[in-house]
């Protein structure tokens, strides 16, 4: 497939979803957990209202843009049960994402995770679906989250998980992407999905967050792999394009203004070179030793058009429509105007996404020196349909990731049957 082709399919996956999942969602029986289809809102500030099986007409329409079919919407709670010692599950309905309500699901400071595990009424055919969910956490920067899919039973399982690094106490969806596969699964035969979160950056205080819209959309027929190189490092181009050129790889690259032209940092001749290979140019503000968040919206934003202005008047306008999170972490500010001036954001996420995005402004990366985890991850993006983003920062030298080892990856990569695309692919470019 290629890139065009790819991003045709991206565009249009919203409007033919719910055709297309007709077959493969569907149960042994002509019944399903949930009637509702494309019935729920989603909107930047969670002020969302609708209903799984009685959504009011205009909230209907509102999601529109999201592909795929509801698998749980939480209007009704019967067939969740909190699994053992994972702390509790109540309805809230304080500012749910979609419908009257949303789950809550809660453990204490003693609890080691907070669990729950919903048991579908008749099995049901995930073979060829990709799963998103809308989450809210509280209370804390990152929590990983893990959504286990039980085809049939606890020893066949596939382990789909994803480290949230903001922001809190905003609506997020999470576009699911396969970590981990137990026995031998047979998602033809799914009867149970079980979601469990564990504190992440901080093991003290309790576990708070909220979910809503289990969704399920008809996956891509092929894997697509991001390569993504932070830092304006020299590096990158010195050691890292040659060999991305050798393979036919393009990359991004995630330019921070002030960083260009310093020593050991890319030129602008350099950027350019890249840039004629196919590379995209990412905007990536400087934020020094300090998080994103910890600075106020009018600074973040501030930050933001200066680096998309930077791109833009260097002849990568391009570049500006795509964002790299400054060490990860992102506030409910950030979120908001990530948003607003972008169409796609990467941030940490330890493991890939599932395609089609139904939030591309929560990309999920990880790390490219994570060793034999980078080619499984790599695997299953090639089974599953999946989009791995693979994060590099040095190439190379004393402190960075071993030349040999990077073109093994590579390599990896290309003995595969996956795509390797850029941000503008996943923007739906020309």
């Amino acid at each position: 497939m290629t890139n065009r082709n790819r991003r045709s399919f991206i565009r249009t996956a919203g409007t033919v979803g719910a055709l297309g999942l007709a077959g493969c969602l569907s149960n042994d029986g002509d019944s399903s957990p949930s009637d509702s289809s494309d019935n729920e809102t989603n909107s930047s500030d969670g002020s969302d209202t609708s209903n799984g099986n009685e959504t009011p007409q205009d909230s209907a329409s509102e999601l529109d843009h999201l592909p795929g079919e509801t698998l749980e919407d939480f209007e009704s709670l019967d067939n969740w049960a909190t699994l053992l010692d994972g702390g509790s599950i109540e309805a809230t309905t304080d500012d749910p994402y979609a419908g009257s309500q949303s789950a809550r699901l809660h453990a204490d400071e003693g609890n080691e995770s907070a669990g729950s595990s919903f048991m579908l009424p008749e099995s049901m055919d995930l073979s060829d679906a990709a799963l998103s969910m809308a989450v809210k956490y509280s209370g804390r920067e990152q929590l990983m989250i893990t959504l286990e899919v039980l085809a049939p039973n606890a020893r066949n399982k596939v382990t789909l998980r994803r480290v949230l690094t903001g922001p809190v106490d905003r609506w997020v969806r999470v576009d699911f992407g396969t970590t981990n596969v137990d026995t031998s699964p047979d998602l033809t035969d799914v009867r149970e999905f079980r979601v469990i979160a564990h504190r992440r950056g901080s093991n003290e205080g309790p576990i708070d967050f909220a979910i809503d819209d289990l969704r399920a959309t008809e996956r891509s027929g092929q894997g697509s792999v991001l390569f993504l190189f932070d830092g304006t490092l020299e590096s990158h181009h010195a050691t890292a394009f040659e060999h991305m050129e050798s393979f036919g790889f393009a990359g991004v690259e995630a330019v921070i203004p002030e960083a260009v032209d310093e020593t050991g940092r890319l030129t602008h001749d350099q950027m350019q070179d890249l840039a004629e290979a196919g590379w995209d140019m990412a905007a990536r503000p400087r934020t020094g030793s300090r998080n994103i968040n910890e600075f106020t919206r009018e600074q973040q934003e501030g930050a933001m058009e200066r680096t998309n202005k930077f791109l833009e008047h260097r002849g990568f306008e391009d570049g500006a429509n795509y964002f790299v999170t400054p060490r990860n972490i992102m506030g409910p500010n950030t979120y908001d105007l990530v948003q607003e001036h972008y169409e796609v954001a990467f941030r940490y996420g330890g493991g890939p996404n599932g395609l089609p995005l139904t939030d591309p402004h929560n990309v999920g990366t990880f790390s490219g020196t994570a060793g034999s985890e980078v080619t499984q991850y790599v695997d299953y993006t090639d089974q599953y349909g999946q989009l791995a983003v693979i994060r590099f920062e040095e190439i190379g030298g004393s402190d960075g990731m071993s030349e040999d080892a990077f073109v093994d990856l590579l390599e990896y990569v290309d003995s595969t049957d996956v795509q390797v695309v850029t941000a503008s692919a996943l923007a739906g470019d020309a």
